[in-house]
């Protein structure tokens, strides 16, 4: 048993004792002091948190805005320009460019307190099918992340004749989530009936790439919310970016969030991309498109945040840290009330493990979440200060 002693929890006063046992969480109690006889961890009064979460994050296009740049393609540009970009670099240099980059982020998420993440494995004509296994063996190399692929057809499926079967190979490779992305494919419909035919076959869920756009005109979210009811994946499908959100009007925006709610299906919403790349169309030139967190966590939507790309033509900054990104996020939502910021946390803990299928997550009796030390003195300064982590312990 190991015992992490005089921590500062969100939502308790004073000082605490966790106790942990093969991995749980057995006993979270006033602090004691040091234990006779105990390993333990002395968190010294700083803030302990359950481990963070990142729910969508691309490993394979990480670090790579030099190589862009040495070859005149980044000009910030929007989602059409940056997957353009992308698709031409790794056609010219194939995996061989990817996996420091795939290192480089794990080792930066393992330092800022993530441990666990849903990776998304470009599937596509051109790539060499054993990404997945450069994936598995990576994830094996960094074993402090645990890490959960999914097949993603990043470029669309009408255009290629194999895409069912590329996609299926994935998931026979070692992908357990069949992703897709309908806004980049010129049949979305036929995108999502291969998507979500794969995942109610193999009883897998789905994770979308959906609404990354400015333009309300272009939301395909009525698309999806039929398909999750027929395909009977209620409860097992996430949807990423949905910046359209931010260009719907209040009415309309209400009865979309009411779909995902009732569906269960969750959000994961990515400031840092979906700033940079929105506000570049004509119609809405400086526009900064985020998702409505505020109202997706008041309509009772399953919502979290993640990092998504790092040092690429879709996110030319920052890394692996979580609490930045939820700091961000504060920032940007106009969220800065102790309930609102509590649940900014929750968006890169609990509620992306939840959406992982982790398990019990938080500091109480029956979590298996492995334990942060902040160096930081208020549970809510997390959010506020972004804080290193100083500790992990699990």
């Amino acid at each position: 048993m190991t015992v992490l002693r005089n921590a500062r929890l969100l939502g308790r006063t004073g000082l605490h004792d966790v106790h942990r046992s093969d991995g749980v969480i057995t006993a979270v109690e006033r602090a004691a002091g040091r234990v006779d006889g105990t390993d333990g961890v002395d968190a010294g009064g700083r803030v302990v948190l359950a481990g963070l979460v990142d729910a969508h994050v691309h490993l394979d296009k990480a670090y790579v805005l030099p190589a862009l740049e040495a070859r005149g393609a980044f000009e910030g540009g929007d989602v059409a320009a940056a997957m353009a970009a992308t698709r031409a670099l790794r056609a010219e240099l194939g995996t061989a460019i990817i996996e420091p980059g795939m290192e480089r982020v794990l080792r930066s998420m393992r330092r800022q307190g993530t441990v666990a993440a849903r990776a998304h494995v470009e599937i596509d004509v051109g790539i060499d099918p054993a990404v997945v296994e450069l994936h598995r063996k990576v994830a094996t190399d960094h074993p402090d992340v645990a890490v959960q692929l999914v097949a993603f057809p990043q470029n669309g499926t009408s255009h290629d004749p194999g895409a069912g079967a590329r996609l299926a190979r994935a998931l026979d490779d070692g992908c357990t989530v069949v992703g897709g992305c309908p806004y980049a494919d010129d049949d979305p419909e036929g995108h999502l009936d291969l998507v979500f035919g794969l995942a109610a076959d193999r009883g897998l869920p789905v994770d979308l790439h959906l609404d990354l756009t400015d333009d309300a005109a272009a939301a395909q979210v009525d698309l999806v919310l039929p398909r999750v009811a027929r395909s009977g994946l209620e409860g097992r499908v996430t949807v990423g970016h949905m910046t359209a959100l931010s260009a719907l009007s209040p009415e309309r925006r209400a009865s979309v969030l009411a779909g995902l709610r009732d569906l269960g299906i969750s959000l994961v919403a990515i400031p840092t991309t979906d700033l940079w790349l929105s506000g570049r169309t004509a119609e809405r030139p400086g526009a900064r498109g985020l998702a409505p967190l505020r109202a997706l966590l008041d309509a009772g939507v399953s919502t979290a945040l993640a990092s998504n790309n790092h040092q690429n033509a879709f996110t030319p900054v920052g890394g692996g840290g979580l609490l930045r990104v939820a700091w961000l996020a504060a920032l940007v939502a106009q969220i800065g009330d102790s309930p609102g910021l509590a649940r900014l946390l929750s968006a890169v803990s609990d509620v992306p493990a939840r959406i992982l299928g982790l398990g019990p997550w938080g500091i109480e009796p029956g979590s298996v979440a492995p334990l942060l030390v902040l160096d930081a003195e208020e549970p809510l300064d997390a959010v506020r200060e972004a804080p290193a982590v100083v500790e992990r312990v699990g």
